[in-house]
C-alpha cells in the first residue's frame, strides 16, 4: 500500500493547488469585469479628445510647438514600459519586455531611459541597471487618474528640458476576454493628422494657447487609457491562466484517482490471493 499512499499524498496536494487556482480566478474574473467595463466607458472620452485634436490639426498645421514638431537629431529616447505588480499571468509580463528589449536594440546607438509601471518591469530594469528615471506601483483604482496625470506632466517636462527627444509607450491594448494587442506607440513627439474635414476654426484667446492646454490634456487621456487597457488586459490574462490551471488541476486529480483506485484494487486482490493460498495450503 506504499504506493496508495503516495498517491493519495498527491491527490491532496493537487486538491489544495486547485482550491488556490479556483480562488484565484474568481478573484481576476470580478477584477477583468469591473476594469473592462471601465475601458469601454473611458474609450467615448479618449476618442473624442482625439478627433478635436485631428480636427484642429488642418488649421494649425503651420503653427510650430514643441510635442508637435519634435527635434532633428534624436539622442535620448524614453520608454514607458507597463507590466503588472504580480505574477501568474501567463506570458504578459515576459512578452512586454521582450519587446521592450526589441526597441532597445533598434535605438542602441541612443541614450534609452525608462519609466516603469509595474514591478515586474522595474525590477527587470533595475536588475539589468538600466536608466530608470521614475518608477510607479502598486497603482490602484481609485488613484489611476491622478497617477496618469502625474506621469504625463512629469514625461512632457522630462522633454521640454531636454532629458527625452523622444518617448514611446509600450502597452497592451484589451480586446476582448480572450485576446489583447501588444503595442508601440510613440507618444512624443505628438503625431499631425489631419482630419477630411476642411472646417476653419476661431481660436481664443490664440493657438499658441489651445495647443499648450490640450497637447498636455491629449497626452494625460492617452496614458490614463492606456494604463485602463493594459490593468484590463493583465486581470484577463490571469483570468485565463488560472482557468487553464485549474483544468490541468481537474485532469490530473481524474489521473490520480483512476491511479489509486488500480492500487487499492491490486491490493485488494493480493490480499484475497494470499488468503485462498493459505486456506489451501491447511488442507
Amino acid at each position: 500500500m506504499a504506493g496508495s499512499k503516495e498517491i493519495k499524498s498527491r491527490i491532496k496536494s493537487v486538491q489544495s493547488t486547485h482550491q488556490i487556482t479556483k480562488a484565484m480566478e474568481v478573484v481576476s474574473t470580478t477584477k477583468f469585469q469591473k476594469f473592462s467595463s471601465k475601458v469601454m466607458n473611458s474609450r467615448a472620452y479618449s476618442n473624442g479628445i482625439k478627433n478635436i485634436l485631428t480636427n484642429i490639426s488642418y488649421n494649425v498645421k503651420y503653427e510650430r510647438h514643441p510635442l508637435f514638431d519634435g527635434r532633428k537629431d534624436i539622442k535620448k529616447v524614453g520608454v514607458i514600459i507597463m507590466t503588472s505588480d504580480r505574477g501568474l499571468c501567463g506570458s504578459f509580463n515576459s512578452n512586454t519586455i521582450r519587446k521592450f528589449e526589441e526597441l532597445k536594440a533598434q535605438n542602441k546607438e541612443k541614450q534609452v531611459s525608462v519609466i516603469a509601471i509595474g514591478r515586474k518591469s522595474r525590477d527587470y530594469c533595475i536588475k539589468r541597471n538600466y536608466d530608470v528615471k521614475a518608477e510607479y506601483t502598486q497603482i490602484i483604482p481609485e488613484t489611476i487618474y491622478d497617477k496618469a496625470k502625474e506621469i504625463s506632466e512629469n514625461i512632457v517636462e522630462y522633454y521640454m528640458g531636454e532629458l527625452f527627444d523622444e518617448v514611446y509607450i509600450i502597452y497592451n491594448k484589451f480586446v476582448s476576454a480572450l485576446r489583447s494587442d501588444l503595442l508601440v506607440k510613440k507618444l512624443i513627439p505628438v503625431q499631425r493628422v489631419e482630419s477630411e474635414s476642411k472646417i476653419e476654426y476661431i481660436f481664443e484667446p490664440n493657438i499658441e494657447e489651445v495647443l499648450t492646454n490640450l497637447l498636455p490634456k491629449y497626452l494625460n487621456i492617452e496614458l490614463y487609457q492606456a494604463m485602463l487597457e493594459n490593468t484590463a488586459s493583465e486581470h484577463s490574462a490571469r483570468k485565463n491562466a488560472m482557468k487553464n490551471a485549474n483544468d490541468n488541476a481537474e485532469d490530473m486529480l481524474k489521473d490520480l484517482n483512476l491511479q489509486y483506485n488500480r492500487e487499492r484494487q491490486a491490493a485488494i486482490t493480493q490480499e484475497i490471493t494470499e488468503i485462498v493460498g493459505g486456506a489451501a495450503a491447511l488442507k
